[in-house]
């Protein structure tokens, strides 16, 4: 190996691992070694580990930092454990807390004191004999002394890095601003000698980390280092995070959400919370997951979700040569248990505690890698877990992580459990016991049997014993403040003004490359129909998502459910695209206005009054030498929703002038008597109208009409709850105002 003296390290890549490397190096070793980091900031950073577990606690520790400070650059809130939402089964929760659970015996854990109360009919819920369980459900949080309360932390994790950026400078810490172009190795050895930068810099040094995310530039390309997949145990490969004004106070625990395909995170800060999937998409689509996440948020999006593809694994070895890969650089987890920033911790914790100083000797390159290896196995299992231990068999994706092998430690701790109720670590492990109790039980392992040293305490003493752990933990439960209130009084953090996406999202509206057709009505008119018509459909779903408490029903009004109006950089957009391209095409004169609005079909078809339950024209409030026309864009993928459909009076036209008189006068049974017309959308001709064209629906489908076409919503009501659930049948609806030609 190497025996030159390590005196120049280059961290390449900055992001959460580069710069918590750079602090940690920089706090210890600053004094003897040259620290350089070298990012660009046209290169993203991936951002979407907000969650943390208290062994970060040690990491400040090291860095000697004020929590207070850190809590209010980060937008931090405090975190208690996760609450894992239909992971056992689709309606049951559970919830893996920090801390401890009652009190143990050097013979057993508590959960074998717990087993034999339960038994006994002594023993209540086992999250009662927990503070931090039960404090994290109450919503309640303080510090306590004495490290009486276990947490950690939510926080922004690019505020995070923009933190320990600060930090590292003012410990001398040289920032390089640039793109890697190149990377230079020392023939024979392989050694990295420098990097090359766009700028034409080369950055020299002895001892390389590598930071650089899951593309890996200098272990992965330029070493060649093989990286190991678990694919087959965790079946997801893709995630999508997007960030929402907080709604209401944050709780201080993260929510776990499982769904058939995956699961959803939920993460609150400050003013702020972060959300996100992790899916399969052997099981759901990048634009059906997307669809999934908007409509499971709450509060304006202020960004628009990105999709990460991902291989959860390990490079076979995380140092080779005289570089250290640290981060996502050396592997990746998905976040269920809030483990990416510990294993950047972890990593470099352990590269000071073996740091080459006088030179890079193999003994410590195979302990650095073992030590990795064996940590991050352990956190594998512990994720495995969550998925293969299930009641789920509502979907091929449970179905399978249910039926698959799993790793053979893994295999006899589980069995070893459910047997014995016994949990056997080995030294140094991340989870501790009462994380395994937890969860096995939590996913519905109850095991069969535990120690008899329980049954050496009669009912009066396990009564007493179990009691009173119950009554301090309520005690000490009430004493604590609310979440927010703690966080008002301690460490309240300033409003950060946060670009909003919608109108970003939206500016760039139509799509330029979508052709225009058109369909032929019975009467001769046409329908332009364009496909693919929104640039990104999603955004402006996202856009509704964000404002769904604003949407209203005005009252009177005849349309089927609530409505929003737009925003005024879509309605121009909008606006736009009729003037240059549907103007002329509808024969439509100068213009007047126009008027857009988000719509959703909600009002169940057994209650639509008389207006409701016919066809439509779009001519109120024309004035003479005025028309208007329209236009429909379905954002919704559920085709049996309904499109449109178009209509003609088989009446007078003096007879039609006062059946829509009626329509607008008459109560519905009044109408219904009259003209035989029951309750329901009208989909299908009747007695009065023919039926002379149908467009179905499409996602992201719109169409261009004239407005005194006859028309209806082609609402068929089959199944109630799709249209209500989530965004439902939502669309877009513009109507322009013009003088006749």
């Amino acid at each position: 190996m190497n025996s030159k003296p390590i005196r120049r390290v280059v961290i390449a890549g900055g992001g959460t691992a580069g710069w918590m490397v750079a602090a940690g190096l920089a706090k210890c070793l600053g004094q003897q070694v040259d620290i350089r980091l070298v990012e660009s900031e046209e290169i993203g950073t991936v951002g979407v580990g907000e969650a943390t577990i208290p062994t970060l606690h040690f990491m400040h520790e090291i860095l000697d930092l004020d929590e207070k400070e850190f809590i209010q650059a980060t937008q931090a809130t405090f975190k208690l454990g996760i609450s894992f939402e239909n992971w056992r089964n689709v309606g049951e929760h559970y919830f893996h807390s920090f801390g401890k659970t009652g009190k143990g015996h050097w013979t057993a854990g508590f959960q074998h004191f717990w087993l034999e109360g339960r038994r006994r009919g002594l023993a209540s819920d086992y999250g009662d004999y927990c503070l931090e369980l039960r404090a994290g459900l109450d919503n309640r949080f303080a510090l306590l002394p004495d490290n009486g309360i276990n947490y950690a932390y939510h926080f922004d994790a690019t505020l995070y890095g923009q933190y320990l950026r600060r930090f590292s400078a003012a410990l001398g810490v040289q920032r390089l601003e640039g793109k890697i172009v190149k990377v230079h190795q020392a023939e024979g050895s392989g050694d990295i000698t420098g990097i090359a930068l766009d700028n034409g810099a080369l950055v020299e040094g002895d001892l390389f980390i590598d930071c650089t995310g899951m593309r890996s530039l200098l272990l992965g390309e330029t070493l060649g280092v093989p990286y190991e997949s678990w694919s087959h145990w965790l079946p997801c490969d893709s995630a999508l995070a997007v960030q929402t004004e907080s709604v209401g106070e944050p709780v201080p625990y993260t929510r776990s959400i499982a769904h058939p395909w995956g699961w959803q995170w939920r993460i609150p800060l400050q003013h702020r919370v972060g959300n996100g999937v992790v899916f399969s998409s052997k099981h759901i689509s990048d634009d059906e997951a997307k669809a999934a996440l908007l409509a499971h948020v709450q509060g304006e999006v202020l960004r628009q979700p990105r999709v990460i593809k991902f291989t959860p694994g390990q490079r076979e070895v995380v140092w080779k040569n005289n570089v250290v890969a640290i981060g996502l650089s050396s592997g990746f987890l998905e976040p269920l248990e809030s483990t990416s920033i510990h294993l950047i911790q972890r990593g470099l914790t352990r590269l000071v505690e073996l740091f080459p100083t006088d030179g890079i000797r193999q003994s410590d390159v195979d302990e650095y890698n073992a030590q990795a290896r064996e940590q991050i196995e352990v956190i594998r299992d512990f994720i495995i877990l969550h998925y293969h231990v299930t009641d789920r068999d509502d979907s091929a994706f449970w179905r399978g992580c249910r039926d698959m092998d799993v790793p053979p430690l893994l295999k006899h701790r589980i069995q070893h459990f459910r047997d014995t109720a016994r949990v056997m670590l080995h030294q140094g492990e991340l989870f501790a016991e009462n994380s395994w109790v937890q969860v096995m039980m939590g996913q519905g392992i109850l095991p069969r049997s535990h120690h008899p040293i329980t049954r050496n305490m009669d009912d009066r003493s396990l009564a007493d014993f179990l009691g009173e752990i119950r009554r301090d933990v309520a005690r000490t439960m009430m004493k604590l403040p609310r979440h927010q209130q703690f966080i008002d009084q301690f460490c309240p953090a300033p409003r950060l003004e946060q670009p909003k996406a919608p109108a970003a999202a939206v500016a760039p509206l139509l799509n330029p490359q979508a052709r225009v057709d058109s369909v032929e009505l019975a009467d001769g008119s046409r329908v332009y129909v364009i496909d693919d018509f929104a640039q990104d459909p999603d955004a402006l779903v996202a856009l509704a998502q964000s404002a769904a408490g604003r949407f209203k029903a005005p009252p009177g009004h005849p349309y089927p459910g609530p409505q929003l109006d737009l925003p005024d950089a879509v309605s121009a957009a909008l606006d736009a695209c009729f003037q240059q391209q549907f103007r002329a095409r509808l024969q439509a004169g100068a213009p007047l206005g126009m008027y857009g609005r988000f719509s959703r079909v909600t009002q169940d078809a057994g209650t639509l009054d008389a207006r409701q339950r016919i066809c439509h024209r779009d001519d109120s409030a024309l004035g003479a030498g005025e028309m208007v026309c329209a236009s429909v864009h379905y954002l919704f993928r559920d085709e049996q929703l309904g499109g449109t459909v178009f209509f003609r009076s088989l009446m007078s036209e003096a007879d039609t002038r006062q059946f829509m008189r009626d329509a607008n006068t008459l109560d519905a049974g009044a109408f219904g008597d009259k003209y035989g017309i029951p309750p329901g959308y009208m989909t299908e001709g009747n007695r009065y109208f023919e039926v002379i064209g149908r467009v179905p629906a499409r996602w992201n489908r719109a169409i261009f009409y004239d407005g005194a076409i006859f028309h209806s919503g082609d609402i068929r009501w089959a199944s109630p709850a799709a249209y209500r659930d989530g965004p439902g049948r939502l669309t877009i609806n513009a109507f322009f105002k013009s003088r006749r030609p």
